[in-house]
């Protein structure tokens, strides 16, 4: 069954897909309302750090990201393997790059320092999608660090009139979703 492309399977996957990407854009943007239609009620997530249920770790990442300034997840490779009609394991690998403070590193030596850096971690989402009420969501995540790089040499700025990112409303992404009518 996990090999199957039939237009249903197709349309399961796509959708499967969509939810891996609402999470990264959920987490990146600090739209943490949106992880409500990613997990499904009940969820559980294991970030290493953090172990428990959906709200818990939405606190814990809304927390620790009000002290980081850059986050970008970018996923990669996506295998869907599907158990039954409703439940499929999901694997994808994940890179994601942070501007964080000794307040919000994951690194327990870095408690006293006061520097921002950037971290590059890669590793890999390891899912149980169920699809529950006709829409699939995560009901079990736990993330798997794999590599981590840190960089302590502050990067130039752009130049001026360069679009940059903000993790509020004068994001680009904000204003093209108006200009779109999206929003």
């Amino acid at each position: 069954m996990s090999n199957d492309f039939s237009v249903e399977r197709m349309s399961d996957r796509a959708e499967i897909q969509h939810r891996i990407h609402q999470f990264c854009r959920a987490v990146d943007r600090l739209e943490f309302e949106l992880l409500q239609e990613v997990y499904l009620p009940g969820a559980t997530h294991d970030h290493g750090v953090y172990k428990g249920d959906l709200d818990g770790w939405i606190e814990f990442t809304r927390r620790r990201h009000e002290t980081i300034g850059y986050s970008s997840h970018h996923v990669g490779n996506t295998i869907i393997e599907f158990a039954d009609d409703d439940n499929a394991a999901v694997e994808t690998y994940f890179l994601v790059w942070q501007t964080v403070t000794a307040k919000s590193s994951l690194f327990p030596s870095d408690s006293e320092g006061t520097a921002d850096y950037e971290v590059l971690l890669s590793g890999r989402y390891l899912d149980h999608f169920v699809r529950k009420d006709g829409r699939w969501g995560i009901m079990a995540r736990t993330a798997v660090p794999e590599t981590v790089l840190k960089i302590t040499e502050p990067a130039p700025p752009f130049g001026a009139g360069i679009s940059h990112q903000t993790r509020n409303a004068s994001d680009p992404m904000w204003l093209l979703r108006s200009r779109v009518g999206v929003a």
